[in-house]
């Protein structure tokens, strides 16, 4: 039997190896630790760098109003909070109730995130297939929901003979003027749903153009009821007419949190809730189809107002950037703090996940509830 002699290449050829292995399997468990953290952080995995890259908000609004001012708040903190750090800049396209801008963004915005729809959304007008309703809001992917704020119901102090001294006075009115945008207007259908809830008698009063329009109605006094955003109604409506004591609130609408559940909106905690309204009218809690249809409005038109809406199958790696740099951008004490100087309130955030369960609850509306809101428009549209 002859011997292997080992010779010193040969040695060397073995450390050479080990040397290679050991530094394979440092690279490997790198790899493995990277991509551990990814996986734990949402915010980085699939991260996309916007970097020298001008992103586009398409608003669904003109310039002059308050969602524009809005949306360009957005705007700015998104440029300060978007990997990247690009430039962000809004293009206001008003214009057919924002279904210009709606299908701006669904049918020639490019894929990359570089152009995205901003603005209000109208869930009603896909369920009652309105003219111009083409789409579904589940072709869009979605970035992110902006809660702007729940709707007070209120009423000149003259509206009922002798005078309106508390909310349960209302019920008392003879026939109430309710100032009014067009009937299929989502704020328009629930607050006047609230009404008859009550059982308050109103004419539906159509016609006015905005809600500034409706204030100075009510000013005049041509109308004598109305709703308004709880913001606006504490900045535009308290000073001039509940400050002076020709108008108080009657009711608002309650909010719905992250789970469903019914609260009572932060921005007028004094405002009596509708449903704590009904149950001191009516001695017990609100129930029956006018309600539900009420529940079911909340969710569809009247939580998380405004949206950010991407191309269908926009790139998944700037999908996942944009929602982060959002979800980042209105968590800063920056954003809340210039929010409030500004609007005098904060706009909440509206994940993504909990939008999508928004954009889809019209396939879990009920025909009971669906031929209601039906009548209850045909109603308003025949005063």
């Amino acid at each position: 039997m002859t011997a292997r002699v080992v010779t010193v290449t040969d040695n060397l050829t073995v450390h050479r190896l080990r040397f290679l292995l050991l530094v394979l399997s440092c690279i490997i468990l790198m790899s493995c630790d990277a991509d551990r953290a990814n996986n734990d952080n949402p915010a980085i995995a699939g991260q996309h760098s916007f970097a020298g890259e001008t992103i586009t908000v398409v608003i669904g609004l003109d310039a002059s109003a308050g969602g524009t001012t809005v949306g360009r708040l957005l705007a700015k903190h998104l440029e300060l909070n978007l990997a990247g750090n690009p430039t962000v800049i809004v293009n206001n396209m008003p214009g057919a109730s924002g279904l210009n801008a709606h299908l701006h963004v669904l049918l020639r915005a490019p894929k990359d995130g570089t152009t995205v729809y901003y603005g209000p959304r109208s869930s009603l007008g896909e369920l009652l297939e309105l003219p111009g309703f083409s789409f579904k809001y589940s072709q869009f992917t979605p970035l992110g929901g902006v809660q702007i704020g729940g709707l007070v119901v209120y009423s000149r102090t003259d509206a009922v003979t002798g005078g309106v001294a508390g909310p349960e006075d209302i019920v008392a009115a003879e026939a109430l003027r309710f100032g009014g945008m067009p009937p299929e207007h989502g704020r328009m259908i629930i607050s006047t749903m609230g009404l008859d809830l009550i059982g308050a008698n109103y004419r539906y009063i159509a016609g006015y153009p905005s809600s500034g329009n409706i204030r100075a109605a009510m000013i005049s006094g041509e109308v004598n009821t109305a709703t308004d955003a709880a913001h606006a109604y504490l900045n535009q409506v308290v000073p001039v007419l509940v400050d002076e004591d020709k108008a108080l609130p009657i009711f608002s609408m309650p909010m719905l949190d992250s789970n469903g559940g019914l609260i009572q909106n932060r921005l007028v905690p004094d405002v009596p809730s509708l449903p704590d309204l009904y149950e001191r009218l009516h001695g017990e809690a609100p129930s029956g189809i006018v309600w539900d249809s009420i529940t079911t409005l909340l969710e569809l038109d009247q939580t998380m107002q405004h949206v950010f809406l991407g191309p269908p199958d926009m790139n998944p790696a700037a999908t996942d950037t944009f929602r982060a740099g959002l979800e980042k951008a209105m968590a800063s004490a920056a954003f809340r703090e210039e929010a409030q100087q500004v609007l005098s309130y904060v706009p909440e955030a509206v994940g993504h996940a909990r939008q999508a369960e928004i954009l889809g609850a019209t396939r879990r509306v009920t025909p009971a509830v669906l031929e209601y809101i039906k009548a209850h428009i045909e109603k308003n549209g025949r005063y």
